[in-house]
């Protein structure tokens, strides 16, 4: 089996690149030959393995590139990053799988016209919303709620939703339907999302002759003792303080229950959760090391964002430990929850709820059970590389075949 994979970067700076980059690793450890093609260096290390081969197109990230329009021009259409990719699975045998990781940051909508321009099968794993949204998030930045609107619609183009301007709106609209144009291209994509609520709702809005499967995301975890949840006090915020992601309305619960809380990571919300709880602590991002040490401290973890958020790890981060979680039941990892038994689950935006949730969360006993069953339903089925890659594989197959996927969640 061999796969080409796309991703704008080499190395780790966010979720999707540190997912393409592990993936293609436990790929090439289970026998997979791997094309990496990426844009943006340096080049992990990750990736020094004999069946990896990197393919670097000496790109740059594109509001990083000269002026204002011709970032837009670039993150539109990359006209040397089609030829490169066109001249690279030009060259790969029958049987070849290309699957793109992220583009949007340096390849373009040219890195899905290139793939199906190859005639080798295509997947596409579903880091965020890009394949159909404009803004990337199904999210109203203007509104501060989740979009209603039919994609690309008039009411869609319309609409001044984007966190920076409307004209950056319409930059994005271009580049959307490039990548829409591009889409059509493939003959029966594979998606590949990375949690059961994540698929159900983006399913609608991609191409009717798709194949569909969810692979979660790795998460490498020392299996350790449960944390003392019980001798634990604060509630706690893991991430970026921004809109979507709802410390402001996490700030406001905490105070509303009497719950001392922790939010650790910075963002633009920062003065604004000080302002709402001056009780809050508040705290600079740790690093990557001490992050088990940080959520072990916690009476419970806390993720009420407003938007659809595919699967963010740090949920799984907790439950590893035994830490109980709060969450919005609209995003990627409520789809783990039995609601009142490992975890709870509340409406984004809903100041009361989550109130109430955390108030419940103060209550030892319930703090305690609820994360020993989160630890025991975890360790269960831990989100292993070995799972991922087992499940990569399971995937590609299907699309290689033809087929649909073995199972309907992989």
């Amino acid at each position: 089996m061999r796969s080409v994979i796309i991703s704008d970067f080499g190395s780790v700076n966010g979720g999707a690149a540190k997912v393409a980059i592990e993936s293609a690793r436990g790929l090439a450890e289970a026998g997979v030959e791997i094309v990496f093609a990426c844009a943006i260096g340096p080049v992990s290390d990750r990736l020094d393995h004999p069946r990896i081969q990197v393919e670097m197109f000496r790109g740059e990230e594109i509001w990083k590139v000269g002026s204002k329009l011709a970032a837009a021009r670039q993150g539109i259409w990359n006209a040397p990053a089609h030829a490169f990719l066109s001249a690279l699975l030009s060259r790969q045998p029958a049987g070849t799988l290309v699957h793109l990781h992220q583009w949007t940051k340096a390849f373009s909508p040219a890195a899905i016209a290139a793939a199906g321009e190859s005639g080798l099968p295509v997947a596409i794993t579903m880091h965020d919303y890009f394949s159909f949204c404009p803004v990337g998030g199904y999210f109203d930045f203007r509104a501060g709620a989740p979009c209603t609107r039919e994609p690309m619609s008039v009411s869609c183009i319309a609409s001044n939703c984007d966190r920076a301007s409307y004209v950056h709106k319409l930059v994005r609209v271009a580049r959307q339907w490039r990548s829409d144009e591009a889409m059509r291209s493939l003959k029966a994509p594979l998606f590949i999302h990375v949690s059961d609520f994540a698929r159900r709702f983006a399913e609608p809005f991609l191409p009717k002759t798709a194949r569909h499967a969810v692979v979660e995301n790795m998460m490498e975890a020392e299996k350790r003792p449960p944390a003392d949840v019980a001798s634990n006090r604060h509630a706690l915020f893991l991430g970026r303080f921004t809109q979507e992601k709802a410390g402001d309305i996490l700030a406001r619960a905490a105070l509303i229950a009497v719950m001392p809380v922790r939010f650790v990571g910075e963002g633009p919300l920062a003065e604004e959760i000080a302002r709402i709880n001056p009780h809050a602590e508040i705290r600079g991002w740790v690093p990557a090391e001490r992050v088990f040490d940080e959520i072990a401290q916690a009476r419970c973890l806390v993720l009420p964002s407003l938007w659809y958020e595919p699967g963010p790890l740090v949920i799984a981060e907790a439950r590893s430990l035994g830490v109980p979680v709060v969450l919005a039941r609209t995003t990627g990892p409520a789809s783990w929850i039995v609601d009142g038994e490992d975890g709870l689950l509340v409406d984004g935006g809903d100041v009361a709820g989550l109130a109430t949730a955390l108030d419940r969360m103060k209550d030892k006993a319930v703090a305690a059970a609820m994360g020993q069953t989160a630890y025991s339903r975890y360790w269960a089925d831990p989100l292993t590389t070995e799972r991922h890659v087992a499940r990569t594989i399971e995937a590609y197959r299907g699309a290689i075949m033809g087929a649909p996927p073995l199972t309907a969640s992989a």
